[in-house]
């Protein structure tokens, strides 16, 4: 029998972040409205661990990521 992978979601709302993450191979799965606001959306990507590092290192490095 086949045993089925629950992946949990990561929402983010940066599309900076957004861009950063993609740049760096991981895939979108998904939008969708943010219902705290109307002017936002949510972008879907797979929780991993690799995720949440790569999150970290664009914090640190958040200035170099935002030059104009």
């Amino acid at each position: 029998m086949m045993q089925k992978t629950v992946l949990k979601t990561f929402y983010v709302k940066s599309m900076r972040l957004v861009g950063y993450l993609m740049q760096n191979g991981f895939v979108l799965h998904g939008i969708q409205p943010d219902a705290n606001s109307n002017r936002r959306n949510l972008f879907l990507f797979t929780n991993s661990n690799e995720l949440l590092q790569a999150i970290e290192n664009y914090k640190n490095n958040k200035s170099q990521y935002n030059a104009v």
